[in-house]
């Protein structure tokens, strides 16, 4: 079950997933990006709503589960930035949607998904080195991420009883689309490629590389665990 599932790291992890054999569902915001992912990959289904949204959640897993049988693995991907603002011209709307994409989303679909799995699994969030890094002028997102960080903490706690193991990942710089905005700067992208150690990015290859291996039972006992994958930057 992927969140986010249409674009980005959610739609590069369900490749990598599906190249591995899995049946993945993935879950995105508009009907067009679905068709499109769709037709770069054979999921077993997907469906559009708002991440946020409690019974649009528990909609998709029932539909998830009645196509597929069962859940295993969730990758709460989906996530918006924030506005790339001095904090004080922030917009609270914003800022409360972003806590609820980044946030809410991803504790409603690992809550839901873990009342499915009936014992064992993996749950995935994706947060982001922002989350144990601050970074100006993303107050909204930085606290979004590091909540994203503690929930996955917290909730590793909360389902081990049920052999449940949740991880963060906490990725750098990746080109996607979330990120264009910054990278396809050149002046931005060149001083932010300073400052990371390997001098380049991330590709959404790498992070659904890591994103499979923190699914499968031998990564189980990384349970509560926050992974960086940044390039060196957060060293």
């Amino acid at each position: 079950m992927i969140s986010g599932g249409t674009s980005g790291l959610g739609l590069a992890a369900a490749q990598r997933f599906v190249a591995e054999g899995a049946r993945v569902w993935i879950m995105g915001s508009r009907e067009e990006t679905l068709a499109l992912a769709q037709a770069q990959v054979e999921v077993a289904g997907g469906c559009v709503g708002d991440i946020a949204d409690a019974q649009y959640v528990t909609s998709a897993i029932a539909r998830a589960t009645a196509a597929v049988g069962r859940i295993d693995v969730a990758f709460a991907s989906a996530g918006i930035d924030g506005e790339a603002k001095d904090a004080l011209d922030l917009s609270p709307d914003h800022f409360r949607r972003v806590m609820d994409v980044n946030v809410l989303g991803a504790f409603l679909l690992a809550q839901a998904c873990a009342r499915e799995m009936a014992g064992g699994g993996a749950i995935v969030i994706n947060a982001s080195v922002n989350g144990l890094r601050a970074e100006r002028n993303f107050c909204d997102y930085n606290a979004s991420k590091a909540a994203a960080v503690m929930l996955a903490k917290t909730l590793a706690l909360d389902l081990a009883n049920r052999q449940i193991a949740v991880t963060a990942i906490c990725a750098g710089y990746v080109p996607t689309r979330m990120t264009r905005g910054h990278l396809e700067d050149p002046s931005v992208a060149e001083e932010i490629r300073a400052q990371i150690p390997l001098g380049r990015f991330g590709t959404p290859e790498e992070i659904a590389s890591l994103v499979s291996f923190l699914a499968h039972p031998e990564a189980a006992y990384m349970t509560g665990g926050a992974v960086t994958i940044d390039g060196g930057r957060s060293a």
